[in-house]
């Protein structure tokens, strides 16, 4: 009796250590995916707000009819802001199995200060290292009438702001938790204001 119990013993062993086995193989063939947990935000030496000038090509209107006109401007047209991340070790960024979400950005840096924090709601963009773009809160457009025989040629110059911050996220592993930290800094382009001139003139 207790030989049989032995065999029945070590046949329940040998089962077990083969499962767990089993199990590990399964765990290491399966491929790791990350998710975003958190990101937070700061001000580092280094970072603050810049302000661009940009002068915008001309726009010309000519009217040598007999009729009126009707032009409309949108200097803004084709114009974008843009984000972009960088992580300090982009390599290990790469690596992660992980499909971009968006997260939020600001306009204003005053809104960050040289301790972490949070930033919810405004404009979202996806959390990439590659550049990417989002059209500007403000909309510029002017509508006029062009009398025969005269032109226009608009003159616009755009201000634009440039911010520059510090970020640390955090991704979780979905299947085990384990968590991965990485730090980097962060450039976004926004539009601050625009000013111009549409003098009219007669065709000469």
């Amino acid at each position: 009796m207790r030989k049989g119990f032995r065999i029945i013993f070590s046949i329940i062993v040998f089962f077990n250590l083969s499962c767990s086995k089993d199990d590990e193989n399964i765990e290491k063939n399966v491929p790791r995916r990350y998710e975003l947990s958190q990101i937070e935000w700061k001000l580092t030496e280094g970072d603050s707000q810049e302000i661009i000038k940009k002068e915008l090509p001309e726009i010309y209107f000519k009217n040598d009819s007999d009729t009126i006109l009707p032009v409309v401007i949108e200097p803004l047209n084709g114009i974008n802001g843009s984000s972009e991340f960088n992580f300090n070790d982009s390599i290990r960024f790469s690596e992660l199995n992980y499909s971009p979400v968006k997260v939020s950005i600001t306009g204003e840096i005053d809104l960050l200060s040289n301790s972490y924090s949070y930033l919810g709601g405004g404009l979202k963009v996806n959390l990439q290292q590659e550049e990417s773009s989002f059209a500007f809160q403000y909309f510029f457009k002017n509508s006029t009438n062009l009398n025969p025989e005269t032109e226009l040629t608009s003159t616009y110059i755009l201000y634009l702001k440039k911010n520059k911050a510090s970020f640390r996220a955090r991704f979780r592993e979905i299947n085990t938790g384990e968590i991965i930290e990485l730090e980097g800094s962060w450039t976004g382009i926004f539009f601050n204001n625009l000013e111009g001139e549409t003098p009219l003139s007669n065709i000469e």
